[in-house]
């Protein structure tokens, strides 16, 4: 089972007085290798949705079967694992530590992990010329442009060799020429390295460079569509749809 399933999923929060349902019997599932989108409005759910992939949230109802394992049954352990092995995780807003360099950001997780010196330098060449990261991998983030930094945080990310990259808003701090430049470097990824990525984004250009594309409104999983099926008209097909769920 080379994929992710999202079975009914549920995620409840309790507040004062009653309990809202942030994700309603979500089903989905993720085939291993794509460049997945998920669109939404504000509060629909994306995000949470995201952060349960992650082992970040908690499921309430419902299954998510990450390439075999079903999550229901992890333990902290289990969880603390998934969150170090199976992802990596793009932000919007870089999540770079202003005191380390580029290099020492990205190589941070395996320095965390205490990996040995020579795994760690391995690993960190087989990305500095894929990431075209030499000529600033010395400098601290707030000397780089804020294209450099999203180099940056795929490299923090991918580092790790992680099973899927969950980027969440991840062109939300960039401009249209990084935020271009951004799509064609994870798309080199994921064709270089078949990693799954995730990307939660209400960008239609952004989602028009995915392979899939399914719009999550009040909770669940309405329309999916397929870039295979539209081809050139797949931009103005994910306008309309998001058009209407918003």
């Amino acid at each position: 089972m080379n994929k992710i399933e999202i079975l009914n999923l549920k995620k409840s929060v309790k507040t004062e007085k009653t309990t809202k349902d942030i994700l309603c019997n979500l089903t989905l599932t993720i085939p291993k290798g794509e460049v997945f989108c998920i669109m939404g409005s504000s509060g629909s759910g994306k995000s949470t949705l995201l952060k349960i992939l992650g082992g970040m949230d908690s499921i309430s109802e419902g299954e998510v079967i990450f390439f075999e394992k079903k999550m229901t049954s992890f333990d902290e352990s289990d969880y603390e694992r998934h969150r170090r092995d199976d992802i990596g995780y793009i932000f919007q807003d870089f999540n770079l530590l202003d005191g380390l360099t580029i290099k020492e950001n990205i190589i941070l997780p395996l320095t965390l992990q205490n990996c040995g010196p020579e795994i760690i330098e391995a690993r960190y060449k087989n990305l500095l010329g894929f990431l075209d990261i030499k000529d600033f991998e010395n400098s601290k983030p707030d000397k780089v442009s804020g294209g450099e930094q999203q180099r940056a945080t795929i490299g923090r990310a991918l580092i790790k060799s992680p099973k899927v990259i969950l980027a969440d808003e991840p062109t939300g701090s960039l401009d249209t020429r990084n935020m271009k430049s951004f799509i064609e470097l994870v798309k080199n990824v994921n064709q270089r390295f078949y990693t799954t990525v995730v990307i939660v984004t209400h960008d239609t250009f952004v989602a028009s460079n995915c392979d899939t594309v399914a719009f999550i409104e009040d909770g669940h999983i309405g329309e999916i569509i397929h870039k295979s099926d539209f081809q050139e008209d797949f931009h103005n097909k994910i306008i309309k749809i998001f058009t209407q769920v918003r």
